[in-house]
């Protein structure tokens, strides 16, 4: 078996949301937002379980809020649509 040359590329470490095309503008939005809110949840409720603190809780409800948003707009972005899985069976 040979070492892959430098132009050829390999199915298998290519990431499957790229196979499948590029994602649109308001999926990205929606994957950043919930990245970005669970980050900051997680942040939140280390400053809160360190101490009572004012920030830690403000922290958390804003990712809290952030969560909410992505979720929202990560479902009204509708069904996955295969194709594949649609075309009739030979």
């Amino acid at each position: 078996m040979s070492a892959p040359d430098a132009g050829e590329k390999r199915e298998g470490a290519r990431r499957p949301a790229r196979r499948r095309g590029i994602r649109s503008e308001a999926e990205g939005r929606a994957r950043r937002a919930l990245g970005g809110g669970g980050l900051l949840l997680v942040a939140g409720l280390a400053l809160v379980g360190v101490g009572p603190s004012d920030a830690g809780m403000a922290l958390t409800l804003l990712a809290l809020a952030l969560l909410i948003y992505g979720i929202h707009s990560f479902g009204r972005l509708g069904p996955e649509r295969d194709e594949r899985a649609r075309a009739p069976s030979p």
